[in-house]
């Protein structure tokens, strides 16, 4: 009798083992478990038309593959969709379509609520984008007419790598978190060019004294109405108060106007907020902390005889949350495959002797 007992306790305490053992979820072996590439929802195709729709959709499935070819998921499932649609009124007089491929990184994820089991993480700080056509918010278009400032502004720009551009950024908000870019053109030539010191102090000129004529406007149409004494008295201190903000750095991009030479007024714009509010910057010397580089599109880089569709220069962006080992293999394994098939991603690009009626 003594003996079944034990026996019994022996067999009790093997599946209690054993159950036990099914119930434990271990992060670290998530970390090396096989992923996969998930499809993931696929945007609008609006403003692009089927014949360059086609096109597009053939580039992005080469890019995948090559993708694909050399970068394994490990320890995450990878959301991934091709981007083609876009609204022509963001930009104007586009030279090429902007479209591509975004991928997302979701770790698998013990469940503390579920012993034994794991989830796929819903939301990631590390994706890839393939972005055809575009490089960050430079597009194959001219800034459209209502936007007030002529320019996009960069902290650091891509250095030449004799064969493609490279820039790393850091995310503002978080230490950890890097952008990597790899940035293909023709000929080693650059899709944007610098904003000059003269062209940004006219257009801060233009926007200043149409920020003043607004502040008139809306005065005027005060004046035609009946309001209190006290209200009135407000309303026109606040008015000479916003005319008095806007009519000091107008006086002060006046004064360089006129005293600056053509030569300094021609050296590239880089500039610093001054840290008081004050709407006009400061320029500075490349390379001071948190100043701005500033460029616009260069229409002239383009091959206006191409398909809408043709890539004419493109960009990898690598964003990662570093510190996770899956995350570390992600950036190890997709920037390597990257620096090792240079050629194989530049020859994405267009064959520029392609000809087309637009």
């Amino acid at each position: 009798m003594e003996k079944k007992i034990i026996f019994i306790m022996l067999i009790v305490g093997v599946l209690i083992g054993s159950d036990a053992k099914a119930q434990t979820c271990s992060q670290e072996e998530l970390t090396v478990k096989q992923g996969v590439w998930k499809s993931g929802l696929q945007g609008s195709t609006s403003g692009v038309t089927a014949v360059d729709l086609a096109k597009e959709k053939e580039i992005v499935a080469k890019v995948f593959n090559i993708i694909k070819e050399h970068y394994q998921p490990m320890g995450c499932e990878v959301s991934w969709s091709g981007v083609y649609g876009y609204n022509p009124a963001v930009a104007k007089d586009w030279a090429a379509n902007p479209f591509g491929l975004g991928a997302y990184f979701l770790r698998y994820l013990c469940d503390k609520q579920k012993p034994g089991q794991h989830y796929v993480d819903v939301a990631t700080p590390t994706s890839l984008y393939v972005n055809f056509n575009e490089f960050h918010w430079v597009k194959a278009a001219e800034i459209p007419d209502d936007e007030e400032e002529k320019f996009f502004r960069f902290r650091s720009l891509p250095e030449n790598k004799e064969g493609y551009y490279f820039f790393k950024e850091d995310v503002d908000y978080n230490d950890n978190i890097k952008t990597y870019t790899w940035l293909f053109t023709y000929d080693n030539k650059l899709p944007y060019r610098n904003v000059t010191k003269k062209e940004y102090l006219l257009n801060m000129l233009d926007i200043f004294n149409t920020k003043i004529e607004e502040a008139d406007k809306n005065y005027a149409l005060v004046k035609t109405k009946n309001f209190p004494a006290e209200d009135m008295r407000y309303y026109t201190e606040s008015h000479a108060s916003t005319r008095a903000w806007f009519q000091k750095p107008i006086d002060e991009i006046n004064n360089m106007l006129n005293n600056l030479s053509e030569e300094e007024l021609s050296e590239p714009a880089i500039i610093t907020s001054r840290g008081d509010g004050f709407p006009l910057s400061d320029f500075v010397e490349i390379g001071k902390q948190y100043s701005d580089i500033l460029i616009k599109p260069d229409l002239s880089y383009y091959n206006t005889k191409l398909p809408l569709s043709a890539p004419q220069m493109f960009s990898i962006v690598l964003t990662v949350s570093h510190g996770d080992p899956v995350f570390e293999h992600v950036y190890s394994t997709i920037s390597k495959a990257i620096e090792e098939n240079i050629n194989e991603f530049k020859a994405l690009l267009a064959d520029q002797s392609q000809f087309t009626f637009r």
